[in-house]
């Protein structure tokens, strides 16, 4: 009987959850008496670290900031490994707006997320690079925010970097300032968080389910563009040549450097210390015995 678990995407299904579609497709899951469910998150990605201590699955695509700063709400998260390297967010603007260094911001508007993480990174960001942070007019956005750049109601967004090809398939143009290039850690981005206990007790399941996805990693990689429109069928509202670029650009974040799935334990130092001197994290943080590497094929 195959070991079934349940994985919390971090948002709708999308390119860079096809390691997982494609794994399933080939088998690969199937091969070591595996099964995996996919779901689709509910609510804020906090929640999802509530809903692996409730039981109500077992596995999380989730943010390394998150895991630190609810470790007291939510105690014995770990991760089994890093689907996304890479730090991916930057500021983002329309090419026609001239923004191509740090300094072009002053007296333009930013457009931020409600997170304190997005605007302790921001605040690290200015300070690197010069800035005043009294000098740039920050507006909250949610998921308008992209709306809002291209009707030119605000300057800058922060982004992830695979907004960049949504963006120019919409037929703009577009400049991008990535955080690491300007000072904040290199860190990290999207995590395989699960409830320490579950992890104890499956540790052949987690290495398996780490295996097959690189496999499925592989594969994906070599995609063309008739395996993207399929894969598409399955995601309403999705373009087969819009997932196709974005794949190209975030497979180097996957990528990384080392192994596929490892953790620079070094690269969460810097976020965490971010995280603490902002008072978004608790003291007490042993990063290596959150981030776990031991279980990355």
């Amino acid at each position: 009987m195959a070991d079934t678990f349940r994985l919390l995407l971090d948002w709708k299904l999308d390119a860079k959850h096809a390691n997982f579609v494609e794994a399933a497709g080939q088998g690969f899951y199937a091969d070591c008496g595996l099964e995996v469910e996919l779901k689709e998150p509910a609510g804020k990605s906090v929640d999802a670290l509530g809903q692996l201590l409730k039981g109500e699955a077992e596995l999380a695509i989730n943010y390394p900031h998150n895991i630190m700063a609810e470790i007291e709400r939510c105690p014995h998260i770990v991760s089994i490994g890093a689907l996304v390297k890479k730090n991916t967010e930057g500021l983002l603007s329309l090419a026609a707006g001239a923004i191509t260094k740090p300094g072009d911001l002053t007296g333009r508007r930013v457009g931020l997320g409600p997170s304190p993480v997005s605007l302790a990174q921001l605040e690290v960001f200015c300070a690197e690079n010069g800035l005043s942070r009294d000098a740039l007019e920050v507006v909250t956005v949610g998921f308008d925010g992209e709306k809002l750049l291209l009707a030119g109601e605000i300057d800058a967004l922060d982004a992830v970097a695979y907004a960049i090809p949504r963006t120019e398939r919409k037929g703009r143009a577009v400049n991008f300032l990535p955080f690491a290039q300007y000072g904040v850690p290199d860190s990290p981005f999207l995590v395989f968080a699960a409830a320490g206990s579950w992890v104890g007790a499956h540790s052949g399941v987690v290495r398996d389910f780490l295996d097959a996805t690189a496999r499925g990693f592989e594969k994906v990689s070599a995609w063309d563009i008739d395996a993207w429109r399929r894969y598409v069928k399955r995601i309403p509202g999705r373009e087969a040549e819009e997932e196709q670029a974005v794949w190209k650009s975030i497979r180097p974040l996957i990528l990384g450097e080392g192994k596929l799935f490892e953790q620079d334990l070094s690269a969460l130092q810097g976020l965490k210390t971010i995280l603490q001197e902002n008072k978004l994290a608790a003291a007490g943080i042993y990063l290596e015995e959150i981030f776990l590497n031991e279980y990355i094929p």
